[in-house]
């Protein structure tokens, strides 16, 4: 890891908690006084307030332009209109939300206001399992066959450690095959992550006393390696398990996340298009 990383890692982790944080507090103040008609709708601030929360969904539709238009990544990357898009994907509904003064009005101001938080919603979830098929938010695409070479160089440290047992090799084999196996079905992959989650510790153990088994019978005179770093090493091993397991759930998840985000962006533009030509009309 570079010392720039070392340095804007942590900066990164205070600054989104900080933000997290301070979204919180300002969403809960607002629903508190919902009632005490701080803003109104349709005059003053929250009228401001309506239309710059509304311009920011629009600029929105900047960050999947910007892979298609060189103009846009000429002099901000990709990487940064990605990040643009998250900040006013969730300042923009707060704004709204400020605007609505947390409460539904009439019919076509309230199927706007839900297909807003529809969008912010699925943004929030796109979001999470993004982070989980990416090396963090702005870094480059995991692939499996990574994921598989993790597992495959812990297989050869506990091989080198512990010397050839073709039983050991076995069982190690047999465990990495059944996280591994591709599954058709989503359900089943989700179902098989959740399994390898709840047996981490089973697994551990297992691996454990296979070690222990297989090193007393191959190095009788020797002491066994120290405990923590035996524990360490199988820790790794069982995780990267789990992490190719999940890695193919949360690559479906975003295929399928992607074929729904789009239609509800654009079902969230054409109604709020609708609630603010009925306003201004009527």
């Amino acid at each position: 890891m570079s010392l720039k990383q070392l340095i804007y890692n942590p900066f990164q982790l205070v600054y989104n908690h900080l933000f997290s944080f301070g979204l919180v507090v300002i969403l809960i103040f607002g629903w508190i006084h919902r009632d005490d008609n701080y803003l109104s709708a349709e005059t003053g601030a929250g009228y401001l307030l309506g239309i710059v929360g509304g311009s920011l969904m629009l600029v929105l539709l900047l960050y999947p332009l910007s892979k298609r238009v060189a103009l846009l990544t000429r002099f901000i990357p990709v990487r940064y209109w990605f990040g643009i898009h998250m900040l006013l994907g969730i300042v923009g509904p707060v704004l709204i939300l400020f605007h609505s003064n947390f409460q539904t009005g009439s019919t076509n101001s309230t199927v706007a206001l839900i297909c807003m938080l529809l969008v912010a919603g699925s943004g929030i979830i796109g979001r999470y399992i993004y982070t989980n098929i990416h090396h963090g938010l702005y870094g480059t695409r995991v692939t499996l066959n990574e994921l598989k070479l993790k597992t495959e160089n812990d297989h050869a440290e506990f091989l080198r450690l512990f010397a050839k047992d073709k039983r050991l090799n076995s069982q190690l084999e047999k465990m990495e095959e059944k996280a591994l196996r591709p599954y058709t079905s989503l359900t089943k992959s989700v179902l098989h992550a959740i399994y390898l989650a709840v047996n981490a510790r089973r697994f551990n153990r297992k691996v454990q006393r296979l070690l222990k088994n297989s090193y007393r019978e191959t190095n009788e005179n020797t002491p066994l390696p120290d405990n923590k770093e035996l524990a360490h090493l199988i820790d790794h091993y069982t995780l990267a398990l789990r992490k190719t397991a999940a890695f193919k759930v949360y690559e479906r998840l975003f295929s399928l996340w992607h074929i729904l985000h789009l239609p509800l962006f654009f079902l969230m533009i054409i109604t709020a298009v609708i609630h603010i030509f009925a306003v201004h009309m009527y």
